[in-house]
């Protein structure tokens, strides 16, 4: 399959991978909130992680998304809030 992007748009591997970024982020964000059987609850976002990241990426390229710097400023914020949260 080839998916082809009109020239003003960003590659759609980087569309793909800021989107599992992104999505890693969230979902390790919200793991502190489950207080019964982390693991369970790790194994369902991890087993849904691929699927949401599709999903999410097709929508972002229907939206002509495009990856700019401020976006990449929210996914750097958000992976240093992973990192206070499962620190302390």
């Amino acid at each position: 399959m080839h998916t082809t992007l009109a020239p003003s748009h960003h590659r759609l591997d980087h569309i793909l991978v800021y989107h599992f970024l992104l999505l890693t982020a969230v979902s390790l964000l919200i793991l502190p909130l489950f207080e019964h059987d982390k693991t369970l609850i790790l194994m369902l976002l991890v087993s849904a992680q691929i699927v949401m990241t599709c999903i999410n990426t097709l929508v972002s390229v229907s939206f002509g998304q495009r990856i700019e710097k401020i976006a990449l400023t929210v996914l750097f914020a958000l992976w240093m809030a992973v990192w206070m949260v499962h620190l302390g």
